[in-house]
């Protein structure tokens, strides 16, 4: 008599379960953030064993980067599945989904070699840059966020509205985090210094970041639900 073959396992990932995760992980990293923040400047605690510098969020190279490493390259697999799932309908909108993909896994690589910061110096001394302009990354990003969003128009269109407004709402906090108050950040520092209000200009453009990518995140997560078709992950030799 034949044997039955082992039942293949399966790995069934919850969306609102995923939901909730990125909740608390969003709510814990700013908290932690404005504790760190509280220890060093209120308290005048400037190590606490080393837990200030794994979870600040004015610092690279911690806690908080790896996560927002991880979401932003989670956004990005989620933006291959989509394009490689899509209906012939749909093929024409396939390499935006895969142009966004290569975006956001370039973003989860910056986010941990912050190779944008390699043309702050280079900008600032070659313009003379100050104040509002100090961190003076924000001026080739402005350009090509204008390029993005003009060329990006019609593959917002064609979005179902549900998708469209939360892509929306999600990029708007991303990038008011990431972009607009780098704004803030740089003329405070440049007038005024590093101080508590600093800090919380840190924390605000982190934390924004964070919920930004995990908006985006369950964004893309509910597009793909909404599409009705289950996914399947098959590993060969």
């Amino acid at each position: 008599m034949p044997s039955t073959p082992p039942p293949v396992p399966q790995l069934i990932l919850s969306r609102k379960r995923i939901e909730q995760f990125l909740i608390l992980g969003a709510v814990f990293l700013t908290l932690m953030g404005l504790a760190m923040d509280v220890s060093y400047y209120l308290l005048d605690h400037k190590r606490l064993l080393g837990m200030l510098r794994q979870f600040t969020l004015a610092e690279e190279a911690n806690v908080p980067t790896w996560y927002s490493a991880l979401l932003l390259i989670s956004c990005a697999l989620c933006l291959a599945i989509i394009a490689m799932r899509l209906p012939k309908g749909e093929a024409n909108y396939r390499r935006h989904w895969l142009i966004l993909a290569l975006i956001f896994t370039y973003m989860s690589m910056d986010e941990t070699a912050v190779i944008h910061e390699m043309t702050i110096r280079p900008l600032r001394y070659a313009f003379d840059l100050d104040g509002a302009l100090y961190y003076s990354w924000v001026i080739p990003a402005a350009v090509l966020m204008g390029i993005f969003l003009f060329s990006y128009l019609g593959f917002l269109r064609h979005l179902p509205s549900s998708s469209r407004n939360r892509f929306i709402l999600a990029g708007l906090v991303f990038v008011g985090g990431a972009f607009v108050t780098e704004f803030f950040i740089g003329y405070w520092w440049t007038t005024v210094g590093d101080g508590m209000t600093s800090g919380l200009l840190n924390i605000l453009q982190e934390s924004m970041e964070i919920c930004g990518s995990s908006l985006f995140l369950s964004a893309l997560l509910r597009h793909i639900e909404a599409s009705g078709r289950d996914l399947s992950i098959s590993l060969r030799p």
